[in-house]
């Protein structure tokens, strides 16, 4: 049956087109021998037509207009654990598509599709040619020939797989849809700043000096066959509730450095959330355009108020960004000061075009999120080594605390 839904912007909602749907339903459909898990994709669940294929597999998904559906499972990508523990190692295929390019985003996507697949499962992803290194540092995913067609998104999407291409049912090919200009981007791809992604999060997992315990690997998942709940893990033992524990102070130095890696990450995503109302800007300038040209009214009516919508979260936005020159003023390249200066750069602007928006969520990835990825990369190694042990402690208890730690 064809997937027919209307887009819903606020959700970052975009679908493929009619065709590239029936190719990566041929490719679901020919790979997957137990069912498949839609991360984020229902016009992908929606299409199959294999009834066995489609009765084995769900569709995590935040929109509830599906939810009567009985594949349907409700999804917050906020919440990448709470995932039904019934539903773990069950699918040999987990398809994603998240509403947002970031790192950040595609982090919580990886950690659902973790628990969700099977010893030997199969991974489908699509995203921004940009995001080729993370792709391969986070989900072990690589480009394939087929590209997406999204009519209405206005940058290209690669796919990428965990799988080899000799695999592959369809996606061997190059999809004709996609215009020989947008299926050879003219950008290098800067794997040197999209590297060692799995290093850092086993750095922040297993720091030093902490007195906590490393994150639980839930890769692990993977690997058991859920039937019941094992004991401990819905509730702590004899029914009791962790222990309050008081806040460690590790000093003055660390307590700067971490709340300077804090800002860091905030104004990551405030570079996210710029782009926003500037995609929002374009499209109703467009649509105000071709309301006009049909005289209609009403439609114009809507454009307008979308389009000063638009300009009004723009300035809102741009005023966020101007905040951080007050904490980062340093003005060198590369500089958290001038990755803020290049940003207010790129935005401050009373004007917007298509062709223009195509450049600015690569740049804002690969120019400045990126970067700022490598500071705060580098803050956490500092912050371990000027903060190995309690400000407080005597130099005695500093020792003996270094010694437990294998400091």
């Amino acid at each position: 049956m064809p997937f027919e839904s209307g887009e819903n912007a606020d959700l970052n909602q975009y679908w493929y087109s009619k065709n590239t749907m029936e190719a990566f339903v041929k490719e679901i459909q020919g790979l997957t021998k137990v069912g498949a898990a839609f991360l984020s994709t229902p016009s992908l669940y929606f299409s199959l037509d294999n009834e066995d294929v489609k009765k084995n597999s769900k569709v995590f998904e935040y929109d509830r207009q599906w939810e009567t559906d009985p594949g349907f499972v409700f999804y917050d990508y906020d919440k990448p654990s709470e995932v039904n523990i019934t539903l773990f190692g069950q699918f040999d295929m987990v398809v994603i598509d998240p509403p947002f390019i970031t790192e950040e985003c595609w982090k919580k996507y990886a950690e659902t599709a973790r628990l969700l697949l099977c010893p030997g499962g199969k991974l489908i992803c699509t995203t921004i040619v940009e995001n080729e290194g993370l792709m391969a540092s986070l989900l072990g995913c690589k480009p394939v020939k087929f590209q997406p067609s999204i009519p209405n998104l206005v940058y290209q999407y690669n796919t990428y797989t965990s799988y080899p291409e000799d695999v592959s049912v369809c996606f061997n090919e190059v999809n004709p849809e996609i215009a020989a200009s947008d299926a050879n981007p003219a950008k290098q791809i800067q794997r040197d700043l999209l590297e060692s992604r799995d290093q850092f999060i086993s750095q922040a997992q297993n720091r030093p000096g902490r007195g906590s315990e490393p994150a639980i690997d839930t890769s692990l998942a993977n690997n058991t066959i859920w039937s019941t709940v094992p004991a401990g893990m819905t509730e702590y033992p004899e029914g009791g509730v962790p222990a309050d524990v008081a806040p460690i102070d590790y000093g003055s130095e660390y307590n700067e450095m971490l709340e300077k890696r804090t800002k860091i990450g905030e104004l990551s995503k405030a570079l996210d959330s710029a782009c926003k109302p500037l995609d929002k800007w374009w499209r109703s300038e467009q649509g105000l355009e071709k309301a006009k040209a049909t005289n209609d009214t009403a439609k114009a009516e809507k454009m307008e108020r979308d389009l000063q919508e638009a300009k009004d979260l723009h300035k809102r936005s741009l005023e966020e960004l101007r905040t951080y020159k007050v904490l980062f003023p340093e003005e060198t390249d590369g500089s958290v000061g001038g990755i803020v200066t290049a940003g207010i750069a790129l935005f401050d602007r009373t004007s917007i075009t298509q062709d223009e928006f195509k450049t600015i969520a690569p740049d804002v990835q690969m120019k400045m999120k990126s970067p700022l990825f490598q500071h705060q990369k580098t803050m956490l190694a500092n912050e371990d080594e000027v903060a190995l042990v309690p400000a407080s402690e005597d130099h005695a208890c500093k020792i003996e605390r270094n010694q437990e730690n294998g400091c």
